[in-house]
C-alpha cells in the first residue's frame, strides 16, 4: 500500500504540439559538458518546459523526477529518486540499492548515497538525471545526500535541477570547479522573435502594434504570454507584474470571471486536490462528467497538464491552483471549505490514496478523520519507512493544539528515538507521564495497550539514549507484570545496530562500557522467555553478552550464547546483528590459528547480507585476519575493495595497523588520533581504548618508550573498571609493553600509577601467555625480526650490519628499539628470552 508510486512523478512530461522550440537554449544544453544543470526562475519560466523538450531530442536514457512537498520526507525522497533511475542500472544493481533502501532510516545515508554512485559507475551509458521543483526541498538531510551524490558523480552521468527560488546546496562550490551549468530568468524569457513565433503557433494573429505592447509588458515571461492568449487581450494597459498578488487579479479577473459559473465552482472545489483525477473530482463537486470538464481544460490550456496519458491524471499549474485556492477562501467560511477539505480527504482515501488523504486531511485541519487514519495504517507505514512523515504529522496536530491519542504519541516517541532524535522522543516520554498526572491515563481501561507499548518504548528510549540496561530493565519488569496481550506494534522490525561492527560499540551495548553479567542479565533475562521470545531485541541479548564474554576471555558459555544471536539475525534477515556475530566467530577461529576457517566465515557472511555498508565492514575485518598472518599484500588488496564509506572507525583503525606494518608511522598515528579524538567527543569507550592501545604501539615503533608507555597507562585506566581484556591481547605488540609496564610499576612509587591496579595488568599478562600468537617476538617488525634472526645466532653488529647492507650506527638503533619492545636490556637477556619463546 505506501510502496505505490505515482508513475506521473516519476515520468518525462509531455510537450504540447503548440510549444516552440527554445533553439538558443538548446544549443546552450548542446554545447555544455557540465555534470550539474540548474535551471532557476519563479514560477511560469518555462523551465519543466524547456528541459522535457530537450530530452525528448536526446537518444539517452532520461530518469525524470518531479518533486512535490511530500517528497521533502528523507526516505520517500529517495524511494522516488531511486525509483526514476533504476530503469538505467542493471536488474541486480537496482536490486542492491533497493535493498538498502529498506533499511531506512536506520542506516546512514551517506551508505545509500555511496551505493548509487557505484552502481552509476558500473553503467557504460549517459544517464540524464531531472529533479523538477526542488524548490520544494526543505530537509537539510536531502540537501546533504544531494551534495554528496553530485560531487562524486561518474562523468557519463549528468544531473538537473529546477527551481523557483535560490537551492540550498554548495552551487559557488561547482561553479568555481567548472561543473556547473546555470540557466537564469534572463535566458528563459522569449525573445521578441519567439513572441512572435509562440504566437503564430497559436494561430493568434495580433498586430505589430498589439505584439509589441504584449512584449513589452510581459517582458517575455512566457505565463505572462499564455495569460495574454487566454484571456483574449489585443489591449493591454496595466503594467504586468511577477508579484503573486498581480498574478492572483489578473487570473480572476481576466481569466477566471470569464469561465461559465458551473466551470468556475469546479475550479475553486478541485484546487485543493494536488492531483486530478475524474473519480475524485466527480466526489468533491457532485458531478458525474469530470473526465470530460478535464479534457475539455486540457485542450484549452487552461494551466492544467497531463500527468499520467493513460490514467489521463492531471494537475494544475501551481499559480492557478494558488489563486484558485485564494479564491475559495474569498468566497465560502471557513466551515464551508473544512467540509470540502473533508469530502476530498475521504474521496482520496476511499480510493486507496491513503498518504495523500492523510495529507490533504491535515493541510485542512481535518485531524479527526487523519488520525484515525493514521491510527489505522501506521504499523504499515512506519514498517515501509515513512518515519519522517509520521513525525512530521505528529507536530501538525500539536502545534495546532490538537489532543493526539496516547497510544501514537508513543510511538511518537519511538520514531523519534528510532531516527536519533533521542532528547525530543526523551521529552515525549516525560510529556506522556505529565499528562497521566493530570488526567490518569494510564489507569484508563481502553489505553491498556498503549501502556505496555508506553513501558517498552520507554526502555527502548532508555537503552538508546544512555545504555542504562537497568533502568530499561525496570521498566521491562513493569511491563511483564501487567501480562500484557501480544501489541500490533511487534510486528514493527527494530534494528538496533545500524552500522557497528561490534555490538557493544553501539548505546544497546552501552558503547562499551561493559556492566556485569548480572547487570546485563537483569535486562536481557527478561527477553529470553515468555512473550519477548521471539523479538529482535532477543537476539541482540545473546549478542551483546556473546561478545562481552569474548572481550572478557570467558569461553565456556560464548558458543550458545553466539549461536543463538546468529540464529535470530537470521530470522529477522538483520544485517546489523548478523555481521558483528560473524565477526567474533572469525575472531574465535584465530585464537585456534584456524585462519583459513576464519576467512571462510566472513566470505559466508558477506553472501549473507546485500547492503554495502555491510560488505565493507566484513571486508575490513578480512583485512585484519590477513594483517594478523602478516599478510600485508592481500591485507591491502581487501582494504582496496573497500567502496562505500572509508571514514568510518572501524576501516580507519585496520587502515593505521596496516600503515604500522608498512613502517608509515606518521600517517598510521594522524589515523588513530582522529579517532581517538571522535570517540571521545562521542564517548565511545571501547574505540577509546582501542585506540589509545594502538597509539602506544605507534609510538614505541617511534622509539618513543616513555610516551608509550603512559598511553599504555591511559589505555589501562580507562579499561579496568570494564575489566577489558582480548583488546589488549589480540595486538601481538601489547605483550612486551605490558612486561615493560608492570617492571617499570614494580619500581615505581609515583601516586599516578596506583590509578591501576597490578593485579589487572598480571590478569592481562597471564591471558596472554595462553595464547601462542602474542608472543613477544611478534610485536617486532620484519626488519627487526631479521636483525633479531642474525643476534639469536650469534652475530655481532658488524657482521649483521654487512649481511643486511646497513651501518653499526643503524644496527645498534634498531638493536635498542628491539629491546624496549622485548623488555630486556641487553643482547644476553634478548638471546635468552628468544630460548624461553
Amino acid at each position: 500500500m505506501p510502496n505505490i508510486l505515482v508513475a506521473s512523478k516519476t515520468t518525462v512530461p509531455q510537450t504540447g504540439k503548440q510549444i516552440i522550440e527554445r533553439e538558443r537554449l538548446n544549443a546552450i544544453l548542446l554545447q555544455s559538458t557540465a555534470k550539474l544543470i540548474v535551471v532557476q526562475a519563479p514560477a511560469g519560466y518555462g523551465k519543466t518546459t524547456l528541459l522535457s523538450s530537450w530530452f525528448q531530442q536526446l537518444e539517452t536514457t532520461v530518469a525524470w523526477y518531479t518533486v512535490d512537498q511530500t517528497d521533502n520526507d528523507l526516505n520517500r525522497y529517495w524511494k522516488y529518486l531511486i525509483h526514476a533511475i533504476g530503469h538505467s542500472l542493471q536488474p541486480e544493481a537496482a536490486s542492491r540499492i533497493d535493498s538498502i533502501l529498506h533499511a531506512q532510516p536506520q542506516l546512514p545515508l551517506e551508505f545509500l548515497v555511496d551505493s548509487l554512485l557505484y552502481e552509476l559507475s558500473l553503467s557504460t551509458k549517459k544517464i540524464h538525471i531531472m529533479i523538477d521543483d526542488y524548490h520544494h526541498i526543505h530537509n537539510v538531510a536531502i540537501h546533504q545526500a544531494m551534495t554528496r551524490l553530485i560531487d562524486f558523480l561518474p562523468e557519463h552521468c549528468f544531473i538537473y535541477l529546477t527551481s523557483r527560488s535560490t537551492i540550498s546546496l554548495p552551487i559557488a562550490k561547482w561553479r568555481l570547479n567548472h561543473c556547473l551549468l546555470e540557466i537564469g530568468l534572463e535566458q528563459l524569457l522569449f525573445t521578441y522573435e519567439e513572441t512572435i513565433k509562440f504566437y503564430k503557433n497559436l494561430n493568434n494573429k495580433l498586430d505589430v502594434k498589439a505584439l509589441q505592447r504584449v512584449f513589452e509588458i510581459t517582458e517575455g515571461w512566457p505565463t505572462g504570454l499564455q495569460l495574454t492568449n487566454l484571456a483574449g487581450f489585443h489591449n493591454i494597459d496595466k503594467e504586468f507584474r511577477e508579484s503573486n498578488l498581480y498574478v492572483f487579479q489578473y487570473l480572476m479577473s481576466e481569466v477566471f470571471s470569464k469561465l461559465a459559473p458551473p466551470l468556475q465552482i469546479f475550479l475553486l472545489y478541485t484546487s485543493l486536490l494536488e492531483q486530478l483525477t475524474a473519480d475524485t473530482c466527480n466526489v468533491l463537486t457532485n458531478r458525474t462528467d469530470a473526465q470530460v470538464v478535464l479534457l475539455e481544460l486540457d485542450q484549452q490550456g487552461l494551466f492544467i497538464s497531463r500527468v499520467e496519458a493513460k490514467e489521463q491524471v492531471f494537475r494544475y499549474h501551481n499559480l492557478f491552483r494558488e489563486a484558485l485556492r485564494q479564491e475559495l477562501s474569498n468566497r465560502f467560511t471557513q466551515q464551508d471549505i473544512l467540509y470540502l477539505y473533508e469530502k476530498a480527504a475521504v474521496a482520496l482515501y476511499n480510493n486507496g490514496n491513503f498518504l495523500s488523504a492523510i495529507e490533504l486531511a491535515l493541510s485542512g485541519n481535518v485531524f479527526t478523520y487523519a488520525e484515525q487514519w493514521i491510527q489505522e495504517h501506521l504499523v504499515t507505514f512506519l514498517s515501509c519507512g515513512h518515519s519522517t512523515s509520521y513525525v512530521k504529522w505528529i507536530d501538525t496536530f500539536l502545534s495546532n493544539g490538537y489532543e493526539v491519542h496516547p497510544e501514537l504519541m508513543v510511538m511518537y516517541a519511538y520514531t523519534l528515538a528510532a531516527l536519533h532524535n533521542l532528547e525530543d522522543a526523551y521529552r515525549t516520554i516525560l510529556d506522556l507521564e505529565q499528562k497521566h498526572r493530570s488526567n490518569q491515563w494510564m489507569n484508563k481501561s481502553e489505553y491498556a495497550s498503549a501502556v505496555d507499548d508506553f513501558l517498552g518504548v520507554k526502555a527502548y528510549v532508555f537503552v538508546m539514549k544512555n545504555g542504562d540496561l537497568s533502568q530499561a530493565g525496570e521498566y521491562i519488569r513493569q511491563r511483564l507484570e501487567r501480562n500484557p496481550v501480544r501489541s500490533k506494534w511487534d510486528a514493527i522490525f527494530i534494528q538496533y545496530n545500524q552500522s557497528e561492527p561490534m555490538l557493544f560499540r553501539t548505546n544497546i551495548g552501552s558503547r562499551g562500557k561493559l556492566l556485569s553479567d548480572e547487570q546485563a542479565m537483569s535486562y536481557f533475562a527478561k527477553f529470553r522467555t515468555g512473550k519477548f521470545k521471539n523479538l529482535s531485541m532477543t537476539g541482540y541479548s545473546y549478542g551483546v553478552r556473546a561478545e562481552k564474554l569474548y572481550e572478557w576471555n570467558q569461553f565456556a558459555e560464548l558458543s550458545t550464547e553466539l549461536e543463538e544471536a546468529i540464529r535470530s539475525g537470521h530470522q529477522f534477515q538483520d544485517a546489523g546483528l548478523l555481521v558483528p556475530m560473524y565477526i567474533l566467530k572469525s575472531k574465535i577461529a584465530v585464537l585456534e590459528e584456524q585462519y583459513i576457517v576464519a576467512q571462510g566465515v566472513l566470505d559466508h557472511a558477506i553472501e549473507a547480507v546485500n547492503e554495502r555498508h555491510w560488505i565493507d565492514s566484513i571486508r575490513v575485518m578480512k583485512a585484519l585476519l590477513f594483517l594478523r598472518e602478516d599478510n600485508v599484500v592481500q591485507a591491502e588488496q581487501e582494504l582496496a575493495k573497500v567502496k562505500v564509506d572509508k571514514d568510518f572507525t572501524f576501516y580507519l583503525l585496520v587502515k593505521a595497523r596496516y600503515l604500522l606494518m608498512e613502517g608509515h608511522l606518521l600517517a598510521a598515528q594522524q589515523l588513530i588520533i582522529q579517532v581517538q579524538s571522535e570517540a571521545q567527543q562521542q564517548e565511545q569507550l571501547s574505540t577509546r581504548i582501542e585506540a589509545t592501545i594502538l597509539l602506544a604501539i605507534c609510538l614505541v615503533e617511534q622509539g618513543q618508550a616513555d610516551e608509550a608507555l603512559e598511553k599504555l597507562h591511559q589505555a589501562l585506566k580507562l579499561a579496568e573498571p570494564y575489566q577489558y581484556i582480548r583488546t589488549f591481547i589480540d595486538e601481538p605488540q601489547t605483550y612486551a609493553l605490558l612486561k615493560k609496564y608492570a617492571a617499570i610499576r614494580k619500581q615505581s612509587s609515583k601516586k599516578e600509577c596506583r590509578e591501576v591496579s597490578m593485579s589487572y595488568v598480571e590478569h592481562l599478562l597471564q591471558c596472554a601467555q595462553k595464547y601462542k600468537q602474542i608472543s613477544p617476538l611478534a610485536s617486532l617488525t620484519t626488519r627487526e625480526q631479521e636483525i633479531f634472526t642474525l643476534l639469536s645466532k650469534g652475530a655481532s653488529n658488524k657482521e649483521i650490519a654487512e649481511q643486511l647492507f646497513l651501518s653499526e650506527g643503524t644496527v645498534r638503533v634498531y638493536l635498542s628499539g628491539i629491546y624496549s619492545k622485548l623488555g630486556v636490556k641487553n643482547r644476553a637477556q634478548a638471546i635468552l628470552l628468544n630460548t624461553l619463546v
